[in-house]
């Protein structure tokens, strides 16, 4: 005689345990079918995003000029040599007038070619220095520019640069300004949209950007000889620069 399997009566329990369960899951599939207060859709209700830009122009206040000098011949050590001293006591001629920075430039060796029927060979070599002066004294730079072409050096290009100090004394009035903008944009944001007022959520600050004056080429050589305090001064001159600043940002409108 098999005997079958006698079938018990859920226990309480279990049925409880069970009951609850799914009351939990509707509950959880409800709250996550109701929006959160303030989202519509995924999308948080009242946010606008705006950007604010402020522009001044300035005159760059360092002027900077590279130089260079050079040498040829059949040995590089000897020519390496020689233009060393060059450099050494050009650096040390600038330094020694007040307010204008030197420092070394590129140092190069490259060898010279020559054609022998219709074939090149090398013809020795030349060895370059360069010089880099900076200043916010453009009269002074550009006599000390003078006198060191009539030494030798090539005048190579001239350009600008705005001062550290300079350049974050104007960034922080951007900064000013370019908020100042974007807190009137988000005020008017509200108004014509009909909220009360308005709280930040974010903000960033971009890198204060600028055109300044590319350096011109001048490729001067020396003239002439002469005496130092005879030496004709290199002019210099630059006009304005724009320096432009963005914030960019969101805010929540209330009512």
């Amino acid at each position: 005689m098999s005997s079958r399997p006698v079938s018990r009566p859920a226990s309480p329990v279990v049925g409880l345990w069970l009951a609850s369960l799914l009351f939990c899951s509707a509950a959880q599939a409800q709250s996550l079918a109701q929006p959160t207060p303030g989202v519509v859709a995924g999308v948080v209700a009242g946010v606008v995003d705006l950007q604010a830009t402020a522009q001044v122009e300035v005159v760059p206040d360092l002027a900077v000029m590279t130089l260079a000098v050079e040498r040829s011949g059949a040995d590089p050590a000897n020519l390496t040599a020689q233009v060393s001293k060059l450099l050494e006591a050009a650096l040390k001629q600038a330094r020694s007038v007040p307010d204008i920075e030197a420092s070394s430039g590129a140092f190069t060796t490259q060898p010279r070619w020559k054609t022998v029927n219709n074939q090149s060979q090398r013809d020795g070599w030349t060895v370059r220095g360069g010089l880099v002066l900076k200043s916010h004294d453009f009269a002074a730079l550009g006599k000390m520019a003078g006198q060191l072409a009539q030494q030798g050096f090539m005048i190579e290009s001239n350009g600008f640069e705005l001062s550290k100090a300079l350049r974050d004394r104007e960034e922080t009035t951007l900064i000013d300004s370019a908020i100042a903008r974007f807190k009137s944009k988000a005020a008017t944001a509200a108004r014509a949209l009909g909220y009360g007022s308005y709280t930040l959520r974010t903000l960033s600050i971009e890198p204060t950007q600028g055109q300044l004056p590319q350096p011109r080429p001048m490729m001067m050589r020396a003239a002439a000889p002469m005496a130092e305090e005879q030496a004709p001064a290199v002019p210099l001159a630059t006009g304005r620069t724009p320096l432009q600043l963005t914030v960019q940002g969101s805010v929540q409108l209330t009512r």
